[in-house]
């Protein structure tokens, strides 16, 4: 089995205390696809010894990034995961980010986000352009964002986009590094579709 960093989400109890957490969704994604989580102590700073038997980096979604919602949680997740996406993209190896992950990446590029209306509970049919990743041709995603991606660096590629312009899929023009806007670990008519997407880009 393949190990991969995962972050998690940062969450503060009633009393202040902040802590860590996988929820179900992703970790039943990660068995179907076979990957372990390599143990990461995001309070910590980041030692790369711990980061060498890493086959790649998944960047979660779940809540907001820094520069849409600022909190402490938000900071400390979006540092943390920079971090991460600093060293693995130096590595060359597979980068994976979902919705917030998605987000944190461009907003590393210094991408601004923008908000948009009808993303949250909903589903898309997405159509699928020149990618280097995903062979299906067409999708349908779920959504669950109140802040879209309408622009990306400039060494990416957009892969799907919605009528209004959002990005869904974007790849890197010559590095493993596909960003999804939508949660593959969530339920969709496409799950399955998806989740062999993934198991081929990861293997």
């Amino acid at each position: 089995m393949k190990n991969f960093i995962v972050s998690s989400q940062i969450l503060e109890d009633k009393n202040g205390t902040i802590y860590t957490s996988y929820d179900v969704d992703t970790l039943e994604m990660l068995n179907k696809l076979d990957i372990l989580i390599t143990p990461i102590n995001v309070f910590n700073k980041i030692n790369t010894n711990s980061l060498k038997n890493s086959d790649g980096l998944f960047l979660m979604g779940g809540g907001n990034i820094n520069k849409i919602e600022k909190k402490k949680i938000n900071k400390i997740r979006d540092q943390f995961e920079r971090n991460l996406f600093r060293y693995f993209i130096k590595k060359n190896k597979p980068i994976i980010g979902i919705c917030r992950g998605f987000q944190n990446i461009v907003n590393f590029y210094g991408v601004k986000l923008f908000k948009v209306n009808n993303h949250v509970r909903t589903s898309h049919h997405l159509k699928i352009n020149n990618s280097r990743f995903i062979k299906s041709k067409r999708l349908v995603v779920n959504s669950y964002h109140n802040y879209g991606i309408k622009n990306l660096p400039e060494n990416f590629n957009a892969i799907s986009k919605l009528k209004d312009g959002t990005i869904e899929i974007a790849e890197h023009k010559t590095k493993n590094i596909l960003c999804l806007m939508f949660h593959p670990e969530r339920k969709m008519l496409s799950q399955n579709k998806i989740i062999q997407e993934l198991r081929n880009f990861t293997k």
